[in-house]
C-alpha cells in the first residue's frame, strides 16, 4: 500500500519545530542576558572594591594604613633607639675615662709627705714664735732639724740661756717648699725669757720682717729663706715700714688710728700708704713725717694694726698752716683719714694732737714711736 506524504502534515511539524527552536532561542537569550547581568554585577562589585581599596590607601585616617605606619615607625624607632643607646653608652664611657684622667692629672692622689711636729707642751711654752719658708721639699729638710736650729740661733744672736726649737715642718700639698715654724724658749723649763733677750729679739724680728736682714742659714742644705713672719711675741711687735731715718726739728703733730688689717698686708702696700698719708697731712717742703705700725698681739699675720706717726718741721711753721691741717684732720675720719678703704679698710680710733708753736723733739717723743719691751 502506497503511503502518501501529506503536505499539510509536514508543514505543521515544521512549524512546531520552528516554534520550539524560537522558544529555545528565547530561553538561551534570556540566560545569556541573565549571565551578562550577573557578570556586569560582578565587575561592578570588583570595581567598587578596587575603588574602596584605593580610597583606603589614600585616606590618612584609615586604621589599617595607620597601623602599618605605626608598625613601620615603631620598628624604625626601635632600631634607631638601639643604635643610639649603644652610641651613648660608648660616648659616656669614653667621656668618663677622659674626665677621670683629667681629675687625676689636676689633682694627683695625695701622698704621705714627711712632716715634723714638736710636743704640744713645747708649743705652749714657746712664748716667741715665728715662721719662714724654705724652697726645699720637707724630705730634704727633716733630716737636718738640729743643724737648722743651730743656724737660726746664730742668726738671731741669742744668749746662752735661750734656745731655738723647730716646732713644725710642713710641706703644703703638691708644693715644692717647706714651711718652718720655730720657737725661742728659755733653756730652763718653767722660766721666762729675760727682758734684754726680748728687746734684742724684737729688733731682730722687726728687721727680718721688713727684709732689712735675713736668716744666715747653710745655703747648700737649706737654700735662701723667705717670707719671714712673726706669729707670737709678748708685749706686741712694732715695725717701721718706711725705714725712714730718725727725724729732728720741731714736732708739730702726733696722730694715731687703727686699721683692721695685718702688718703683712700693709707691708705689701707701704708705698701707697706713704703717698696717701703725705696727701692728707699736706706737708710743706721743709716738713717730714715718720710712722710706725704696731700689732699688740705680737703677730704680723693677724689684725688689727695701730698706726702711729708724727710730723716734724725743720723750721718754724706758720700757725695758720698748722691750724688748717688740724681742721682737715678733724674731718679726716669721715673721709677714712685719706686712705683708700678698699685697700686698707675702715679707719677707726683716730686721735691727733697739734702743736701750733712747735715742740722741741726730745728723746721721749722719739721713744713714744719706737718699740717698747
Amino acid at each position: 500500500m502506497m503511503m502518501m506524504f501529506h503536505p499539510f502534515a509536514s508543514s505543521a511539524s515544521a512549524q512546531r519545530w520552528l516554534s520550539q527552536l524560537l522558544s529555545l532561542s528565547k530561553n538561551t537569550q534570556k540566560h545569556t542576558e541573565s549571565f551578562s547581568d550577573t557578570l556586569a554585577m560582578v565587575n561592578q562589585l570588583k570595581e567598587k572594591k578596587e575603588q574602596v581599596q584605593r580610597q583606603q590607601n589614600l585616606d590618612p585616617e584609615n586604621p589599617a594604613t595607620e597601623s602599618s605606619r605605626i608598625f613601620f615607625c615603631g620598628s624604625f624607632c626601635s632600631a634607631l633607639s638601639r643604635l643610639f643607646s649603644l652610641t651613648c653608652v660608648i660616648f659616656l664611657v669614653l667621656s668618663f675615662a677622659t674626665l677621670l684622667s683629667a681629675i687625676f692629672w689636676l689633682f694627683p692622689p695625695r701622698r704621705s709627705l714627711p712632716r715634723h711636729h714638736a710636743d704640744h707642751i713645747v708649743h705652749l711654752n714657746a712664748s716667741v714664735q715665728a715662721c719662714f719658708r724654705l724652697h726645699k721639699p720637707a724630705s730634704k729638710v727633716i733630716s737636718h732639724i738640729g743643724k737648722l736650729e743651730k743656724d737660726i740661733f746664730s742668726s738671731l744672736d741669742l744668749r746662752n740661756h735661750t734656745k731655738v726649737t723647730v716646732l713644725s715642718l710642713h710641706q703644703p700639698g703638691a708644693s715644692n717648699f717647706t714651711e718652718v715654724k720655730f720657737g725661742v724658749l728659755p733653756v730652763l723649763t718653767h722660766h721666762t725669757l729675760r727682758k734684754d733677750s726680748l728687746t734684742s729679739l724684737r729688733s731682730s724680728f722687726a728687721n727680718l720682717f721688713a727684709q732689712r736682714s735675713s736668716l744666715n742659714l747653710t745655703k747648700s742644705t737649706f737654700g735662701k729663706p723667705a717670707s719671714f713672719q712673726v706669729l707670737k711675741f709678748p708685749g706686741g711687735i712694732t715695725v717701721d715700714p718706711l725705714g725712714l731715718e730718725p727725724v729732728s726739728g720741731l714736732l708739730t703733730l702726733i696722730f694715731s688710728f687703727t686699721l683692721d688689717v695685718s702688718l703683712s698686708e700693709i707691708q705689701h702696700k707701704v708705698d701707697l700708704l706713704k703717698n696717701q698719708l703725705e696727701f692728707v697731712l699736706n706737708l710743706e717742703l721743709f716738713e717730714s713725717f715718720r710712722v710706725v705700725l704696731t700689732n699688740h698681739k705680737g703677730s704680723t699675720v693677724s689684725p688689727p694694726v695701730t698706726v702711729k706717726g708724727c710730723v716734724v718741721s725743720a723750721m718754724t711753721t706758720m700757725e695758720s698752716h698748722i691750724q688748717q691741717r688740724s681742721n682737715n684732720l678733724a674731718q679726716a675720719p669721715a673721709k677714712n683719714f685719706g686712705l683708700d678703704n678698699s685697700v686698707f679698710g675702715e679707719v677707726r680710733n683716730v686721735t691727733f694732737t697739734a702743736y701750733p708753736e712747735g715742740k722741741v723733739l726730745g728723746s721721749d717723743s722719739v721713744l713714744a714711736l719706737t718699740p717698747t719691751s
